[in-house]
């Protein structure tokens, strides 16, 4: 085997003076192995300060444990190594290591990728090397070498009697150390002290200072012996069942001792806990809620109700700054300012703070101030609240602002404006300064519908280029999608042209009522106190003229 670089180091640390090596020649480590010729081992007791060599188990550490944890063995080894740059490995394993739970008893997983040529050499020369071979394994990732290794070694002369026999086909897990397993005398324990409030609670509120969950640390009857030659106590011992997930150092604090930690909550708010997180906010994201009252019954499953306790000295049910994002939320009282709910299905029997909002495909409210966008909303008392929905259905309104596609109305008094771009129809109009104006233009929903719509025809546009030089046959196809897709915003654009308004009831006093066209002219006509028959657009060859008055626009030839 030709050597490029070879030179010997003494180290402790064989991994750091390979890279360091490698560097100051201008090699990757991966290009350099090392062989071990020799280690020296030190101890450490309770009885000295420092560490000393003891390459001869004098003191008969090794086979009396008793002894060894008696008096706090630490061991260290130091390394005289060869690294040289070389072009292959006799013997290339693929491997993980297991360093089991408190490094105890690592093991080795070797797989049958591995690249073993056993048929070169005879049994003992292919034990000798995978020997070697472990023993680099081990000391490169700082395992005790040359002692606790007997079953290390039983299992590898089994694995080379397994390997002559063409039995190496799966994953096969050799022991690497043997050290001294730790004994408890009490297992350690998480406890979800806030979960305990599930069984009346859905949605879980805490208060400032309230123990959260506590991890009950485990009681040691004696200590261990680890790989790394360290002695195992409650303090160097993994806490694996201890929280796993992120903690929001901002909401919750930690308390330690030796025999628990603690988290608590460091505001007033609801748990949010997952894999990835735990903290306490005011923001509720869940797939489903019911109610928190212990009284619920099981049939009430599909009726879902959401009563959120307070966080602030207001009477709202849903109280101050509050977010609640669900499936379906049901809230029985009124909702606090700056608050903001998120539902697909949104029941609201109460009324809506001015500075709240509100977001949902179906809208229930009682009575509305807020802001409000929606597929459908239905709302008894609209009173100078603003709603974006497809569909509007209002029973009275006391002023406000609808932008909508289709708009029904009941009964209104005074300042209401009312955007639409098909319909909108009313039963009694019994004030003045109303505006009822056909115009998609004013409705920001449907402009973001026709520029997203723009943006998907550009892109349709782009993969057609592509695919006409490279798979004609999707030509026909992607052509059929943008001329959809046209005639979608062609539908919002002209959607004017068969729009109508209708007032069932006479009105009472002086109300407005626009079209705005496709070129952006406007249609406008003030009313007066009379019955109207329904207005809408009657287009001919020279105008347009807004039905049932003489409002008309001339159109250019």
């Amino acid at each position: 085997m030709i050597c490029l670089l070879t030179k010997k180091f003494k180290t402790k640390n064989i991994s750091a003076t390979i890279d360091k090596f490698a560097e100051e020649n201008g090699s990757s480590p991966l290009e350099f192995s090392f062989a071990i010729n020799n280690v020296d081992t030190y101890i450490k007791t309770i009885s000295s300060d420092s560490f000393i060599l003891y390459n001869e188990d004098s003191n008969n550490y090794y086979g009396n444990h008793d002894k060894m944890i008696d008096e706090h063995v630490q061991i260290k080894q130091m390394f005289i190594i060869t690294v040289k740059k070389e072009p292959k490995n006799i013997i290339k394993l693929v491997y993980s290591i297991d360093f089991s739970e408190d490094n105890t008893t690592p093991a080795i997983i070797l797989h049958p990728e591995s690249q073993i040529p056993y048929k070169k050499y005879q049994p003992k020369e292919i034990y000798m090397l995978l020997l070697k071979e472990f023993n680099n394994i081990k000391a490169i990732n700082g395992i005790l070498i040359n002692i606790f290794d007997e079953q290390m070694k039983e299992k590898l002369k089994a694995f080379v009697k397994y390997l002559y026999n063409g039995k190496f086909v799966n994953k096969i897990k050799i022991p690497l150390f043997n050290g001294i397993k730790v004994e408890l005398r009490k297992s350690s324990k998480l406890i979800m002290r806030f979960l305990e409030k599930e069984t009346m609670h859905q949605v879980i509120e805490v208060d400032a200072g309230e123990v959260l969950v506590d991890y009950i640390k485990p009681v040691f009857g004696k200590n261990g012996f680890n790989a790394f030659g360290d002695i195992v106590d409650n303090k160097s011992l993994k806490n694996n069942e201890d929280l796993k997930c992120n903690i929001d150092k901002k909401s919750i604090e930690i308390f330690e001792n030796d025999e628990r930690k603690s988290y608590k909550s460091k505001v007033k708010g609801y748990v949010h806990f997952d894999k990835e997180n735990f903290y306490i906010d005011n923001k509720i994201k869940m797939q489903r809620l019911s109610r928190v009252q212990s009284s619920v019954a099981k049939e009430e499953d599909n009726n879902i109700e959401v009563v959120i306790s307070q966080t602030d000295t207001t009477l709202d049910s849903l109280g101050e700054g509050v977010q609640l994002t669900s499936e379906t939320i049901h809230i029985h009282g009124h909702i606090g300012a700056k608050s903001s709910l998120r539902a697909v299905n949104l029941t609201i029997d109460g009324a809506t703070h001015k500075d709240s909002t509100q977001e949902a495909k179906f809208a229930t409210i009682n009575r509305h101030k807020g802001k409000l966008r929606c597929h459908d909303a239905k709302i008894k008392l609209l009173e100078g609240g603003e709603v974006h929905a497809t569909n509007v259905e209002v029973e009275n309104s006391l002023g406000g602002v609808i932008y909508a596609e289709n708009v029904t109305v009941g009964h209104i008094k005074n300042n209401l404006k009312i955007y639409a771009s098909n319909s909108i129809n009313i039963k009694h109009v019994g004030g003045e300064d109303n505006l009822f104006k056909i115009s998609y233009k004013d409705i920001p929903t449907l402009i973001s519908k026709y520029d997203f719509i723009s943006q998907e025809i550009e892109d349709l546009k782009y993969r057609l280029e592509s695919v006409s030089k490279h798979t004609p046959s999707e030509v026909p196809v992607i052509k059929k999608q943008i001329n959809e897709l046209r005639e979608q915003q062609n539908k919002i654009i002209n959607s004017v042209e068969h729009a109508k308004i209708t007032i069932n009831e006479p009105l009472r006093g002086l109300n407005t009522i626009t079209f705005t066209l496709t070129s952006g002219e406007e249609l406008t006509y003030k009313t007066d106190a009379k019955a109207y028959e329904p207005f809408y657009l009657v287009m001919s060859e020279n105008s347009i003229t807004l039905h049932p008055t003489n409002k008309k626009i001339s159109i250019e030839s």
